[in-house]
């Protein structure tokens, strides 16, 4: 008899199976709300990171290299923009120096530990029809301890002068391999032999975004 009872069962739920889907779900959500209610669920874990960890992460996004497109010397006057050339061969380059200072393609971005290097040309004539020829102009008058920034599109990069030299062409050559952040500067000798040249070496000293 028990057993025909239970079969008995098993046929109402197998003929009536949504009567039984919609009961357990109804069951379900009322026990689900219930243990919600006084904080029973366990709540997933949540990694924690450290100040040192979280100091890692925002140095490694600070240091997401950027292309520089602005120089500003505020102590000689300086504010030309800054082009940014694929290739070294010495046409492009020269092209290049027509419309500004110009970043080695070589060198280091904004925000890479290496050295940046940046050319310009420099001309005291008095007349001058592309402006990009005194983009450099006066720069052997910087100081140690003058300031020099250097834009991307979002960020100012600003470095101060350490040192200040005229070397000739063959000497003026920039080690380039990855280390200290530095900037360098170099132009001609307008007033002096055409193979000199005025260095300018900087090292970073902060960043703001702009």
């Amino acid at each position: 008899m028990g057993g025909y009872r239970r079969f008995g069962y098993v046929k109402r739920v197998t003929a009536a199976p949504w009567e039984f889907l919609v009961l357990f779900l109804v069951v379900f959500f009322l026990s689900a709300v219930f243990l919600f209610s006084i904080d029973f669920v366990p709540e997933p874990i949540q990694k924690e990171t450290s100040p040192t960890e979280n100091a890692e992460m925002l140095e490694v996004a600070e240091q997401i290299p950027e292309v520089p497109v602005r120089i500003v010397v505020g102590a000689i006057g300086v504010d030309t923009a800054i082009q940014n050339p694929t290739t070294t061969d010495i046409p492009s380059l020269d092209a290049a120096l027509l419309k500004g200072a110009v970043r080695y393609p070589t060198s280091a971005l904004l925000g890479e530990n290496a050295p940046l290097f940046i050319f310009g040309h420099q001309s005291y004539l008095p007349v001058v029809r592309n402006q990009a020829f005194k983009a450099f102009n006066d720069l052997q008058k910087l100081k140690a301890g003058d300031e020099i920034s250097i834009f991307s599109q979002t960020a100012e990069y600003r470095y101060r002068v350490q040192s200040i030299t005229l070397v000739e062409a063959s000497e003026a050559l920039i080690p380039l391999k990855a280390g200290a952040r530095t900037l360098t500067l170099t132009t001609c000798n307008s007033f002096g032999e055409p193979t000199e040249r005025y260095v300018i070496e900087a090292d970073f000293i902060s960043k703001t975004k702009l």
